[in-house]
């Protein structure tokens, strides 16, 4: 009886252990909540896990979330840009978690057609926002990123304020040294230099710069040399805040020319037994023709709005003299932003509209912003050409001039020559979105832009040494259309995530315009006013264009991240382009990329000061940006003239010759990069290996005559290679509730 008893009692204690076990196991709950970040925006991707399993999961599209888990455990909600937030599990069935921003190694990134958390990028993509702009005089928004972000070389030659940035990702990919592709507020732009220009840098929230084949596939074509993707300063729900910013600057000329000043003439001339040229002049021409140059900015800015409507308007003004007597830029600038949210937060539309107008004061012999001028600008071949003891002015007031020479007084050809150009730009844009089912959002993107250049030319000759006087005009058009059907759905399958993008676009570029020129004007105070009253014209002072080019694309993008760990992002582009021939107007452009978080493994989980990131991308972009309209064409125009039946005539004859096998230039990259932070973000950096090959480069060939009939072609005609690594460091030194240092 007593073992028996003895077996009764231990049967007992087991059923008792099997029943507390199996609740234990049953006890779990569904917890559900909702995770939100500044301002109560939902953080649609957070991470949501139980630390010490593999259970965890991803917050749908406004921030809500399903988990399994128990009391005691211990819950982790993570997201980009924000600090990551843990806590144990009580009683609680319902959460409502707002996480704060932090760490530097969770940032949102615009990726094109969409944003990504950076610790699911694959590609080499770097993201630059306010607080790391560079301060100071900025008058143009590429000199916020200078020296910011490893392979981006942005220089401007000189100190001519209308002069073009000199912009370079990991090199020149192509011989015609194409800028990357410019994405503002994800509207392509095709004129780099002068978006740039019309930009407000104080309207400019951040950019993301897409350097390798893998991250710009999804431009295709367009993205050949690399991608910097613009997003400006919206409105937010709240009290309407007024904003001003200002500053002024000064900029002087440096490493001037070392030349002799008139004594220095004078005894040099002594030396050598006297001259005859000494005017009596003590002039510096160098001086004569600089000044201490002086740059203002002030911008109004305007935000505010509701959950369901908010806007965001600003005004600017840039005024940036040259140390160059007589040029300088002013631009004046308009932008509003507006975003519309109805039908329970399922559709979203986004107005804009974007206004500017450049007032230009060109170099005498300069008529555009390029800076490639041979021997450089002919204002300073004067001021080598005259000498310190010439005088500037006689003594009625009137310029001096040496006579029998071509040489001009260089106050002279600087302060009476005009040579101006007023650009006007407008730009209007809508995009809309609607949340068809969970998870599927379809929409378009439409803008109109408009560009119209006017150009204004004067040089008045100088009679004495029978120099006609000069005049021209002209007048460029630019129109372009951009249009897409797109569509993203995002899925959820447990640690599965998947998200897939497709898009169709339409672009179409018209450009028109006219130039006439004319010499010999009586009355040089109407300028160039009255082309018609002057005494000489010729046939080739007289022209006018029109062209227009369309490109058509289909693109494919998906994003499969496995468990947080392993990440996978396909690209599928295939481009269109009237550029070329139809045996090879379509180009097709794929990419793939890896990416493994090795952070979230097992072995790394708990190890709190490390976070490490491993990348392999392999892609291809195609390039058609630096080809002229027409170019696989035989074209026809306008030639010299010929005397027939006792009267000139224009002939015409072939101008362009045709080459039917133009094609695509490609660009084929291999990146390999590791993204790292160490001990709480102390220490953050990237380290990127690559190497690109550029096949079948697009060049103006050089033609013999005969058997030609033009001296030069459209071809393709090289190929290049661009390797080598990059290095980013940074990391926050200080991090204090009221007081942040951090080194980039």
């Amino acid at each position: 009886m007593a073992n028996k008893s003895g077996f009764t009692k231990l049967r007992l204690v087991l059923t008792w252990f099997f029943m507390f076990g199996l609740c234990s196991v049953f006890s779990q709950s569904i917890i559900k909540g909702r995770v939100t970040g500044k301002d109560g925006v939902a953080l649609a991707g957070a991470s949501i896990s139980v630390i010490g399993t593999s259970n965890g999961t991803i917050a749908d599209a406004d921030g809500r979330f399903s988990l399994k888990a128990k009391s005691g455990d211990l819950i982790e909600f993570s997201y980009i840009g924000y600090t990551p937030f843990q806590m144990v599990l009580r009683d609680e069935t319902e959460l409502n978690i707002p996480l704060s921003e932090g760490s530097v190694m969770l940032e949102e990134i615009v990726v094109g057609y969409g944003t990504s958390r950076k610790q699911d990028i694959t590609g080499a993509v770097v993201s630059v926002s306010e607080t790391d702009f560079v301060r100071g005089t900025v008058t143009n928004g590429l000199q916020q990123m200078q020296g910011k972000v490893a392979g981006l070389v942005i220089t401007q030659p000189g100190g001519d304020p209308n002069g073009d940035f000199i912009v370079r990702i990991r090199g020149a990919t192509s011989l015609e040294g194409q800028p990357p592709l410019l994405v503002i507020d994800g509207v392509a732009i095709d004129d780099f230099n002068r978006a740039m220009t019309t930009l407000n840098p104080a309207d400019i929230a951040s950019y993301d710069i897409l350097k390798d084949a893998s991250s710009a596939a999804i431009y295709g074509s367009r993205g050949a040399n690399g991608v910097i993707l613009v997003t400006t300063k919206k409105g937010k729900a709240g009290k309407p805040l007024l904003e001003y910013n200002s500053f002024v600057g000064l900029e002087q000329p440096s490493n001037q020319l070392k030349l002799l000043s008139a004594d220095q003439w004078r005894q040099a001339s002594a030396n050598l037994g006297g001259s005859g040229l000494d005017n009596g002049g003590s002039e510096d021409w160098q001086k004569n023709i600089t000044r201490t140059a002086f740059s203002q900015s002030h911008t109004f800015g305007l935000s505010g709005g509701t959950d369901q409507l908010n806007f965001r308007g600003s005004i600017g003004y840039i005024k940036q003299d040259g140390v160059v007597v007589n040029t300088g830029k002013e631009v004046i600038t308009g932008r509003l932003a507006v975003v519309q949210k109805s039908l329970d937060n399922k559709l979203e539309i986004t107005y804009g509209m974007n206004i500017s107008v450049i007032n230009r004061n060109f170099l005498p012999d300069q008529s555009s912003t390029s800076q490639v001028r041979s021997g450089g600008s002919n204002v300073f071949g004067a001021v080598l050409g005259y000498l310190p003891v010439y005088p500037a002015y006689n003594p009625d007031g009137s310029y001096y001039q040496l006579q029998n020479t071509q040489v001009t007084n260089p106050l002279y050809y600087m302060n009476e020559t005009e040579s101006k150009k007023r650009e006007n730009f407008f730009q209007a844009s809508i995009k809309a979105d609607y949340e068809v089912i969970k998870g599927l959002k379809t929409g378009f993107r439409s803008a109109i832009s408009r560009g119209n250049d006017v150009y204004d030319f004067f040089y008045p000759g100088i009679a004495a040494k029978d120099q006609l006087s000069q005049a021209s005009k002209s007048n460029a058009n630019k129109q372009v259309f951009t249009g897409d059907l797109h569509f993203n759905y995002h899925k959820n399958f447990g640690r599965h995530n998947l998200d897939i993008t497709g898009v169709y676009e339409y672009n179409r570029f018209v450009n028109d315009g006219f130039a006439v020129s004319a010499r010999g004007f009586l009355v040089p105070d109407i300028l160039n006013n009255n082309l018609g009253s002057a005494t000489q014209v010729n046939p080739s002072d007289i022209s006018s264009y029109k062209n227009e080019v369309k490109l058509i694309s289909w693109l494919g993008r998906a994003v499969y991240n496995f468990d947080d760990r392993y990440i996978v992002t396909a690209n599928f582009r295939r481009d269109g382009s009237s550029k070329f021939g139809p045996n090879h107007a379509w180009g097709n452009f794929p990419s793939l990329a890896l990416a493994w978080r090795a952070s979230n493994e097992s072995f790394l989980r708990d190890t709190r000061w490390l976070n490490l990131k491993l990348r392999v991308s392999y892609g291809l972009t195609g390039n058609q940006e630096n080809l002229p309209p027409y170019a696989y064409q035989q074209l026809y125009g306008p030639g010299g003239a010929y005397l027939y039946n006792g009267q000139f005539n224009r002939s015409y004859g072939v101008v362009q010759e045709n080459n039917p096998d133009l094609k695509w230039e490609v660009r084929q990259s291999f990146n390999v990069g590791m993204d790292f932070s160490l001990f709480d973000d102390k220490i953050n950096g990237t380290i990127d290996v690559f190497h690109d090959r550029t096949s079948d480069m697009l060049f103006q060939y050089d033609l013999p005559q005969p058997p030609f009939l033009t001296n030069s072609v459209s071809a393709n005609a090289a190929n290049s290679i661009n390797r080598g690594v990059e290095l980013s460091l940074g990391g926050t030194v200080i991090r204090k509730p009221n007081f942040t240092w951090t080194i980039r």
